[in-house]
């Protein structure tokens, strides 16, 4: 049932990270990979090689590449794609996100993974989605602007009236070029790059977005936290 008044909301979307925004992913590379300090390792390096890519190359090559590139074996990669059924949602975001969804708001997810592993980890949110773009149907991976943009316009939604939840500092670079507000759910406690362009809120939890989307109860003094 929906009981907020839309003509006082202050967004008419919201766009969400998949797998750091919404998952914790983290746990399941430092599975795979056999211990936490390896797996944030093989993490980091696949960052940097996913946010330098642009164009899509295959997700699992580049997860491959990571973890050859530190030592580790390639088959790490299958092994995690096997396993992305056990991702789990962080503590509070189906309740966020279930709220916004009664509330009426269209929720989507960019995310930079293959169309199948995007849907798998998209089902294991327990919320249903309008929108889900992967950098494999977007032909390009985030920060690059196609990504976002394909979701914009699936949603018919105006940058500055979408909301965007990123979980890593790199998504705010990408946003920032298309004009698309950001809150950033730092669960990870990752420090942003430099230069990165500071968000709307950074935040620890989802707690207070669906009164923030809905109408607004973060405030200034709130900007900046985690």
């Amino acid at each position: 049932m929906v009981t907020s008044n839309p003509s006082t909301r202050a967004y008419d979307a919201v766009l969400f990270d998949l797998l750091t925004a919404l998952l914790d992913s983290w746990t399941l590379w430092n599975s795979v990979a056999g211990n936490e300090a390896a797996g944030r390792r093989w993490r980091a390096e696949y960052l940097k090689i996913t946010y330098a890519a642009g164009g899509y190359l295959p997700y699992e090559d580049l997860v491959a590449k990571a973890a050859h590139d530190l030592g580790l074996s390639r088959d790490l990669a299958k092994e995690l794609g096997a396993r992305y059924a056990e991702l789990q949602p962080w503590p509070g975001v189906r309740d966020a996100l279930a709220r916004l969804h009664g509330e009426g708001i269209p929720l989507g997810v960019v995310t930079n993974c293959s169309e199948e592993l995007g849907r798998t980890a998209a089902n294991c949110v327990g919320v249903p989605f309008t929108v889900l773009v992967t950098a494999e149907r977007a032909g390009h991976y985030k920060p690059q602007p196609q990504p976002y943009q394909l979701a914009l316009r699936e949603l018919r939604v105006e940058p500055h009236r979408c909301l965007f939840v990123a979980g890593s500092a790199y998504d705010l670079f990408g946003t920032a070029k298309i004009g698309l507000p950001t809150w950033w759910h730092n669960r990870a406690n990752m420090i942003a790059p430099e230069n990165a362009p500071a968000p709307l809120v950074c935040r620890d939890d989802l707690a207070t977005l669906p009164a923030y989307v809905l109408g607004g109860a973060e405030t200034s003094d709130s900007i900046g936290r985690r």
